[in-house]
């Protein structure tokens, strides 16, 4: 009986000095973190030429389906080339509507273990439908580099263009 108490004590003893180690108050990380960019998303602490494939010159609002009541903006993907790539860079895409007050953007980090070809998506974004009322909008998209360049932080556009964003029932 003791030895079965004694064994039940000394197991929540190792469990809960194992969460105190590896929690916040003591800096001791029991996980493997493989990523070549500190920093995640957010990293631009490196170099790369990039040069755009694809960049859409349209897109489009359609009304939803099955009585939800919303406009759904699709903006097709923009495809770069990530060539000379030295540590990590990040990628922004960003479509604006300015009449519509309305910006979406997406951002991918590009490291040495990256695809030379990177694809870019605008996630879905909706809108109610009293803020549609015309056949078409003018918007502009951008893809904008975050890295560095001679040894300073840059943040430049790879390319940015007007589209039309046409509305569709």
């Amino acid at each position: 009986m003791v030895t079965h108490r004694a064994v039940s004590v000394i197991v929540i003893g190792v469990i809960t000095a194992t969460v105190f180690a590896s929690g916040p108050f003591v800096p001791v990380d029991f996980t493997t973190y493989d990523s070549p960019c500190d920093g995640g998303a957010l990293s631009s602490e490196g170099s790369a030429t990039i040069k755009p494939s694809s960049v859409p010159e349209s897109a489009t609002f359609t009304r939803s389906e099955f009585g939800a009541e919303v406009w759904k903006l699709d903006v097709p993907d923009a495809t770069v080339q990530a060539t000379d790539v030295q540590g990590c860079v990040r990628l922004t895409y960003e479509i604006s509507i300015d009449t519509l007050g309305l910006s979406s953007l997406s951002t991918a980090t590009v490291s040495t273990q990256s695809s030379e070809k990177v694809q870019l998506s605008i996630p879905k974004t909706t809108l109610s439908p009293d803020r549609i009322n015309e056949d078409h909008y003018n918007a502009e998209v951008r893809l904008i580099y975050h890295g560095l360049e001679n040894g300073d932080t840059v943040e430049r556009p790879v390319t940015s263009q007007n589209i039309t964003v046409e509305v569709t029932e």
